[in-house]
């Protein structure tokens, strides 16, 4: 997480085990790309928890180096293209499949822009604020960039025709604008951080709303 490196190791275990329980339930091949996604936000935060104890550290910056790119590998590669395609891979209305398809194409080629500048132009990463600031404000176009980021990684959600995934969507926006209106300059950190919270929460909304979804769970 974006507070320390006991909370970031803390989640990453935690998220581990409810991605464990989350996944053994899940029988839908539909859904296997979701239910791992715990997992997923698990070696994120295991990854910044590192982050965490090589920061400053100049006989651990290579180290260093490898964990902030690992991280912003989920953070500005992986996500922008996952989150469309769980969500294309089990929806059932053909038009939203349409759509939510040509949401994965742009995440694909968001991802490649973000993730591109990150690897051939590196980023400033420091202590900020008992928060750790990633400073993607240099990659061009950053500002309106972030925005279509959040309608990638969000909005497949919320087209979703199965409630829970609604619910997970509509929680995602209003998480991004608490961080942006808290914590705008640790942005990057801190939604990360409540996206992993709410990929732990997804465990909860799936199982308790079994009888919206159909084929998911035995």
């Amino acid at each position: 997480m974006c507070f320390s490196a006991t909370a970031s190791f803390t989640a990453g275990v935690t998220l581990s085990a409810l991605g464990i329980a989350n996944y053994q339930k899940i029988k839908s091949s539909d859904y296997r790309l979701l239910g791992i996604f715990p997992f997923l936000f698990a070696t994120q935060q295991f990854l910044e928890g590192i982050v965490w104890l090589t920061i400053g550290n100049s006989s651990l910056s290579s180290l260093n180096l490898v964990v902030r790119d690992g991280f912003l590998l989920f953070a500005t590669g992986i996500w922008p293209i996952l989150c469309p395609l769980a969500v294309y891979l089990g929806e059932k209305n053909s038009l939203k499949r349409k759509v939510i398809f040509g949401l994965v194409i742009v995440g694909v080629g968001l991802g490649i822009y973000l993730f591109g500048f990150v690897i051939t132009h590196g980023v400033q990463l420091e202590k900020f604020s008992g928060n750790l600031l990633y400073d993607l404000t240099v990659i061009p176009l950053f500002a309106p960039l972030k925005y279509l980021y959040l309608i990638v990684t969000s909005l497949p959600f919320v087209l979703s025709e199965r409630h829970p995934m609604k619910l997970f969507g509509l929680a995602a926006i209003a998480s991004f604008g608490l961080a942006n209106l808290f914590y705008n300059l640790t942005f990057v950190s801190v939604w990360c951080f409540f996206a992993a919270v709410l990929s732990g929460a997804l465990y909860f909304i799936l199982d308790n709303s079994q009888s919206q979804i159909h084929n998911i769970y035995e």
